[in-house]
């Protein structure tokens, strides 16, 4: 038998928990639905220094804290559960996930995106073994070891801060011209261990049973470097093939269409956070949970204002 709720939130990145504290406080009854852990990627993030009220804080830190206030309020958050088909058209809206059916009056999208894939031989073979898309989750297993971050943004960068403070030695191969911000410049220049190169090909990551180099090439010149883990972040593209099956629109980038209520084309059917690839940053992002959360509580209450009659 289905579940019902007043709303269902897919995801629990900060746009996700903000939209469920609304919510919450707003006495609507909603489950968060988390594909993998609560926080989502910014939960991975070693250090956050544009949050207002945190000089520094811990992506863990901040989006469980954000998680404990959206269950005070009574938001349940249900993890890890994938949604694997949705039904967003009717008056009840239907979210299934592979052992679950939850039913809502509305539903928030806030799936955030998904990391950009290294696509050279060896990066799918050594996943796990020495290739990883976070430096959080896995730089504890190379204390004391060469590592190399492929990437050329702020995302990289903080991969790379995270390892220097872990790793022996931390090589940042750009893939291409580098998009970093002062601050986090600064940042990287203190680390004496860690290097930038030029921007770079990548061609292969190299190994036996586990990693043992990467293979790159710069002006002409090709080589190996000798490193024990390969840290990607290339950056991120939209999740929402689920979405457009189920009736929603995007742009030509993957980016779900919303206006500024955060309503997408179905009515009762909201998108808030990097999928609607608004500011790209956390503080955006809950900016955009706030006012999906309250939009979809006000469109709740009219739905059962029409029902009472009233």
């Amino acid at each position: 038998m289905a579940q019902f709720y007043d709303v269902i939130i897919i995801g629990s990145g900060p746009a996700g928990l903000t939209a469920a504290l609304y919510l919450g406080r707003a006495g609507q009854k909603c489950v968060v639905l988390e594909k993998d852990f609560v926080g989502g990627y910014t939960a991975k993030i070693a250090h956050i220094e544009n949050y207002p009220g945190y000089e520094t804080v811990n992506g863990m830190d901040l989006t469980q804290i954000m998680a404990r206030q959206a269950e005070k309020f009574g938001a349940t958050i249900i993890y890890p559960v994938e949604v694997v088909d949705m039904e967003l058209r009717g008056a009840v809206k239907l979210v299934r996930t592979r052992d679950e059916v939850y039913e809502a009056h509305s539903v928030i999208i806030a799936i955030g995106v998904a990391r950009k894939k290294l696509e050279v031989p060896g990066a799918k073979e050594f996943l796990g073994k020495g290739v990883s898309y976070c430096a959080t989750c896995d730089g504890n297993f190379f204390k004391g070891r060469k590592v190399a971050v492929v990437g050329s943004d702020d995302e990289a960068a903080e991969e790379a801060l995270h390892l220097a403070d872990l790793a022996e030695d931390v090589t940042m191969v750009p893939h291409k011209e580098l998009d970093i911000v002062s601050a986090v410049r600064k940042r990287l220049s203190s680390k004496p261990n860690v290097e930038i190169l030029p921007v770079a090909k990548i061609h292969e990551v190299v190994g036996d049973e586990l990693v043992t180099g990467l293979r790159i090439s710069h002006d002409g010149e090709e080589k190996v470097l000798p490193v024990e883990g390969v840290f990607i972040a290339m950056g991120s593209t939209p999740i929402s093939q689920l979405i457009l099956k189920a009736g929603g629109l995007s742009d030509d980038r993957g980016c779900l269409i919303v206006d500024k209520h955060q309503r997408m084309n179905i009515d009762g059917v909201f998108a808030a956070g990097d999928c609607t690839c608004g500011g790209m940053q956390i503080v955006a992002a809950a900016g955009e949970g706030s006012v999906a959360g309250m939009r979809a509580a006000s469109y709740v209450r009219k739905i059962k204002a029409k029902a009472e009659g009233k």
